[in-house]
């Protein structure tokens, strides 16, 4: 596209980023018109063949060949997707039919270009499937029992194409795999037998921890391959290089390579969305908030720097026998504070999210925990459980100590309404309630970027409450701190998967430049190598987009004749789905049309 030399005034920029939104469907129209079955039809099939969703067939056995059966299957059905003709789709399918295409065809790009299974060992280990029908699954006993006799089978095949697939050797990633292992190990071990006592039925009982038995060999024999054998291949590294990066950029997240009014929000340079200016951008947003934190800390108290402020604070945190309560008590506040702030509808009585401790699998692989989850597409109860890591009893006391003062108050009041209400729990219930099943299994980026928004924007402001207001400023310095945090990752995940930035030089970044201690530094680290380049790194970006899309919402509706309201305008977020912010502004701005019936003039 030819640029123009023009000057667009403030009034003209607003104006065209709202006749964009709202004229980019294009002539789809009618919500109703007629579904398109054939697309329905593929939908479904998409989540039965790709997500696995109402399928009866066996789980993925991660043999190389059922990885590459998965890619072509995808392949396939991105072929069929873009020979649909979507002028014969209602406006919903519109939408979603582009949300499924960058889905597919970043996948299909993903994994061409990038095999973590050939490098990571911990592909292959369902810990998480055999903890939870152990220890939590409220599924009878005996079912619980079979479930399992099933999950440990398929660990044994799962292990013995691990040995064959991987064929890279990153020390860390196996260092982390024997942590999984010894983790998973005391699970088998201990708990599973207990758990076995409880079955009736003596056959099913013996079977039972007869493969139980063969599991325990099979980690241990896994874990002797992945130390001496696969140390013996080709070092591999994280990189997938800039092109990918940018192509996944481009087609999962839907980010425009240059737009003027995400520009100007971003305080973004030409091309910023795209390496190697994507990361200057970070770099210059780091500074950016570095500098709000500098300003704030000075007003607290000019005689020390802010890390040193929030780490003096951070000494005073929980006992390790209060950490689970505290955060419940956390977890289930933050509901109470959405309802009296009138921030977001929340329809249900039956919904809830506690704390629990996770399972000792995680516990030294993992800092923090989280993560609420009511499974996609379930309407049946609305329960979750917000997993946090408790102190390892193998800690030594200095690693404890430090874990302990990383999930102290303030970094639970910051992060609770993130994770519960009205962030990823509220989010995934509202999900399952949307119609369109796309919708209800898949989300993107815009999911944790919402979340970012709801941590920087609303948690912290003083006209809601949520922090004690004796401790306002300095939880809110902590809250400017994770903002820094997450900008590291776009420094981060940009320079160590499409340049030449080190493991070590990350690591000195999130550990002298964002201050957390060295293990917990060494895992965030390991969350943003584990995942693809740009995962980590794209929900920053769609946080400026949901902060514009809220600037234009007020102004959408003030064209419209209508008052704008912050809880309706989150309200239609929720309702429409966490998919590409381009698309939720495409929707959200159609609805309002539809709704008030006034088309903008041209």
């Amino acid at each position: 596209m030819k640029k123009r030399g023009f000057v667009l005034t403030a009034g003209a920029i607003v104006g065209l980023s709202l006749l964009a939104g709202s004229l980019a469907a294009g002539g789809v129209e009618s919500p109703q018109a007629a579904l398109n079955m054939e697309f329905e039809g593929l939908i479904d099939r998409y989540l039965e063949e790709v997500r696995g969703v109402g399928a009866s067939s066996a789980p993925r056995d991660l043999s190389a060949e059922s990885f590459e059966r998965v890619t072509e299957t995808k392949r396939r059905l991105l072929a069929e997707l873009r020979g649909i003709d979507r002028d014969t789709l209602t406006f919903d399918q519109y939408i979603d039919h582009r949300f499924l295409e960058s889905i597919l065809a970043s996948a299909v790009l993903e994994e061409e270009n990038v095999q973590r299974w050939r490098q990571d060992p911990r592909v292959y280990l369902n810990n998480r499937a055999v903890a939870y029908k152990v220890i939590v699954d409220p599924s009878p006993i005996e079912v619980r029992a079979e479930g399992l006799i099933s999950d440990l089978q398929m660990l044994r095949t799962r292990l013995e194409n691990g040995k064959a697939n991987l064929n890279q050797y990153i020390a860390r990633w196996v260092e982390l795999s024997d942590a999984f292992i010894d983790g998973f190990l005391v699970v088998l071990e201990n708990d599973l037998p207990k758990f076995a006592e409880r079955v009736g039925d003596a056959d099913l009982r013996q079977r039972l921890l007869a493969e139980n038995n063969r599991a325990i060999a099979a980690l241990g024999n896994f874990s002797e391959h992945i130390n001496s054998d696969l140390s013996e291949m080709p070092v591999g590294d994280y990189r997938i290089g800039a092109e990918v990066f940018n192509g996944l950029m481009e087609t999962r997240y839907m980010f425009p390579e240059d737009n003027i009014h995400l520009r100007r929000i971003a305080r973004g340079m030409p091309g910023f969305t795209r390496f190697p200016a994507y990361r200057e951008w970070g770099l210059k947003q780091f500074e950016i908030v570095k500098h709000h934190l500098e300003v704030k800390a000075a007003r607290i108290d000019p005689d020390r720097t802010w890390l040193e402020i929030l780490r003096d604070e951070k000494e005073d945190h929980f006992f390790a026998e209060q950490l689970v309560f505290k955060h419940l008590e956390a977890a289930r506040a933050s509901r109470d504070w959405v309802i009296d702030n009138d921030l977001v509808t929340i329809p249900w009585d039956d919904d809830d999210s506690i704390m629990q401790a996770a399972d000792p699998s995680l516990w030294m692989s993992q800092w923090w925990g989280w993560g609420p989850g009511v499974p996609a597409g379930q309407t049946e109860f609305r329960k979750s459980a917000w997993t946090i890591i408790p102190v390892n009893p193998e800690w030594p006391d200095q690693q404890a100590e430090g874990n302990l003062t990383e999930k102290d108050a303030m970094f639970m009041y910051a992060i609770a309404t993130h994770e519960v209400y009205p962030g990823h729990h509220l989010q995934r219930l509202y999900a399952n309630e949307i119609p369109r099943r796309l919708r209800q299994y898949e989300s993107s980026y815009s999911n944790q970027s919402w979340c970012y928004y709801i941590e920087w924007e609303l948690t912290p402001d003083p006209q809601y409450g949520w922090f004690p207001a004796d401790k306002q400023d300095i939880y809110a310095l902590e809250t400017l701190r994770l903002k820094l945090w997450r900008f590291d990752r776009v420094i981060i995940d940009s320079g160590i998967h499409a340049s030449d930035m080190s493991y070590d030089d990350a690591l000195e970044l999130e550990m002298s430049g964002v201050g957390f201690v060295e293990e917990g530094s060494r895992i965030n680290m390991d969350g943003i190598v584990s995942r693809i380049g740009s995962t980590m790194a794209a929900p920053t970006l769609g946080y400026f987009q949901w902060m514009l899309l809220r600037e234009d919402y007020f102004q959408k509706m003030r064209e419209l004749n209508q008052r704008g309201t912050l809880k309706d305008f989150h309200d239609r977020v929720y309702r429409i789905g966490f998919m590409p912010v381009v698309l939720v502004r495409e929707a959200m701005f159609h609805e309002l049309e539809q709704q008030f019936g006034q088309a903008i003039s041209n």
